[in-house]
């Protein structure tokens, strides 16, 4: 059998698991962030099932042997569809919907969920030789995903291992969700005496929140995010739900709902302004301490080529004319976004590039902020212009991340930016259809227990408050969003200040924050995760390493697969 380095990488059937992943995957994402508010980097899950898929094949069939190559022209493709969530989908559109009280329109949606994110590909192309040149700019996703590759092909015995752990997790998760009923939750057995407004009566730990919910997904979820973000997840849940939840209630700024009943629905309506403020305050302090602080200031050169400029040519007026077209966007707003947008891209590029984090929420408030100066008093600006910036910025940071593995594999960058916008094309028309399956009606399924959707409810909230003024802010609330932001300033500055031993040991106050919007029990759970890894860690450092986030990808998988296709069952019965 001729070696598999003697085809070309770029094969059809790589473009095509790729695209056939990303329609998977981007089913994964969008229930996590409608669900808990993040989504995450699919490059990984996405290389060990096409890995899975092609060495099943070629071991029953006898087919010409699967590339490393090829496995990160697929993972790139399948990457970027699962990605598409960030052009919108989960945030700014959602908020637009609830805002103008208007219907989601299919087409329209697509064209401009795929406008935008090829934008991030235009970005991430003209800056990539600048960005994967300098050392400083590590790119750690995509230096992950180049060394699963490289195991994968390297260390058959190990491989197989991670695999069937990844496999057994997503059958176990997937079996979890079709037997146990989704709302089969087990509540703590505490209340607390009310207090002012809610005297005489008592609220239980179910009214706050505070029980079990027996999801394999949030577990997993938490052994990702680490254990500083779900410590503070935990902290700020404290906070919210069981120390200002009943101040609340008891001040008689929001009303208690049915006895035996979450109450969630009604207490975030004040809890959300101090938790929006935090995640606000944290996010922008900490991207422009990294900028500050960066080696690269006034030295990222743009590499342009036809390709680049024939895109941008061909995008900008696409983008202005369907801003105009279906927001009612000025003309003036509607130019203005796109090199603002392109400019955010660069920032979220350089920011992923030395921490890894992509800062795509705090970029998007930033350029919500910019349009109230700019088309003051106009929600509609505020949002979609807005959501250029965001979606542009998850594209880039998404490819340039894919093109750092592609680097260290030698895989050429041309055939990786196909294989980005093919993804992309498909994975546009795979969320929005499932978008309009699952959530047919935004304004009362979102922002619920079973829909969260933390990020519609931030981006809601600022167009809300940039838009109508304080007025539309309760004076109770204004005075928490002062002290939020107050202190996730001094905490993200706080590391300039201190020792380096002593930064492990500070909060993550976008978690915090983000534990004001998000149900109680989803925080508990994301924290028993994390404390459970930590543990597993603690105790089989070498076996962790191998396989813990093959099984929490396996458990992420499985759940959301079988959570979306759940909800669209019982939606269509």
């Amino acid at each position: 059998m001729p070696s598999s380095n003697n085809f070309h990488p770029l094969s059809i059937r790589a473009i095509l698991t790729g695209m056939s992943l990303g329609s998977l995957l981007v089913l994964c994402n969008l229930y996590m962030a409608l669900r808990i508010g993040w989504s995450i980097n699919m490059s990984v899950l996405a290389s060990l099932l096409g890995f899975i898929g092609w060495k099943a094949i070629e071991s029953s069939i006898g087919c010409r042997a699967w590339s490393p190559r090829e496995a990160n022209i697929q993972q790139t493709a399948a990457s970027a569809a699962g990605g598409t969530v960030s052009a919108g989908l989960v945030a700014p559109i959602p908020a637009y919907l609830i805002i103008t009280d208007t219907q989601f329109e299919y087409w329209p949606m697509v064209f401009w969920m795929i406008a935008i994110s090829l934008l991030g590909i235009c970005v991430a192309s003209a800056i990539r030789p600048a960005m994967l040149s300098n050392t400083r700019l590590r790119f750690p996703a995509g230096i992950a995903t180049a060394e699963v590759i490289t195991d994968m092909f390297s260390s058959g015995r190990i491989a197989r291992h991670r695999i069937i752990a990844l496999l057994s997790a997503m059958i176990i998760a997937i079996s979890h969700r079709i037997f146990i009923p989704i709302n089969y939750k087990l509540p703590l057995s505490f209340s607390i005496p009310g207090q002012g407004a809610m005297a005489g009566s008592s609220i239980s730990a179910k009214n706050l929140g505070f029980i079990i919910d027996p999801s394999y997904m949030l577990l997993a979820f938490g052994t990702i995010i680490g254990t500083r973000a779900a410590i503070s997840l935990f902290i700020g849940c404290l906070i919210a739900w069981l120390g200002l939840g009943p101040y609340i209630l008891g001040q008689g700024w929001e009303q208690a709902g049915p006895i035996d009943s979450s109450w969630f629905t009604y207490i975030i309506d004040w809890l959300v302004w101090p938790g929006v403020a935090m995640m606000l305050a944290s996010a922008i302090t900490t991207t422009a301490i990294t900028l500050f602080k960066s080696d690269n200031k006034g030295r990222l050169s743009l590499m342009w080529g036809w390709q680049e400029f024939l895109l941008l040519g061909t995008l900008t007026p696409v983008i202005v004319i369907l801003q105009v077209s279906l927001f009612d966007i000025s003309w003036f707003a509607a130019i203005l976004a796109v090199p603002l947008a392109f400019l955010f891209a660069i920032v979220a590029a350089q920011v992923v590039g030395e921490t890894g984090i992509p800062p795509i929420g705090a970029l998007g408030k930033l350029s919500q902020l910019s349009f109230s100066v700019i088309s003051p008093g106009c929600v509609t600006t505020n949002l979609m212009t807005a959501n250029v910036a965001g979606g542009a910025a998850g594209q880039a940071t998404d490819l340039l991340n894919d093109l750092k593995a592609g680097h260290i594999l030698g895989t050429n960058p041309r055939h990786q930016v196909f294989a980005q916008t093919m993804g992309i094309i498909v994975g546009c028309l795979t969320s929005a259809a499932i978008f309009m399956l699952l959530i047919p009606n935004p304004a009362e399924q979102l922002m619920t227990e079973q829909w969260p959707a933390p990020g519609v409810a931030t981006w809601k909230i600022i167009a809300i408050a940039l838009t109508e003024g304080l007025e539309a802010i309760p004076q109770s609330a204004q005075y928490a969003m002062f002290i939020g932001i107050v202190a996730a300033t001094i905490n993200e500055l706080l590391p300039l200040i201190v020792k380096e031993k002593w930064h492990q040991y500070l909060p993550s106050m976008s978690a915090m924050g983000l534990a004001f919007v998000l149900p109680a029990q989803i925080s508990i759970m994301l924290f028993i995760g994390a404390v459970l890894a930590w543990f597993l860690r603690l105790l089989a450092p070498k076996w962790s390493q191998r396989f813990l986030l093959a099984i929490a990808a396996g458990c992420i998988a499985g759940e959301s697969i079988a959570g979306v296709l759940g909800s669209i069952i019982f939606i269509l019965r």
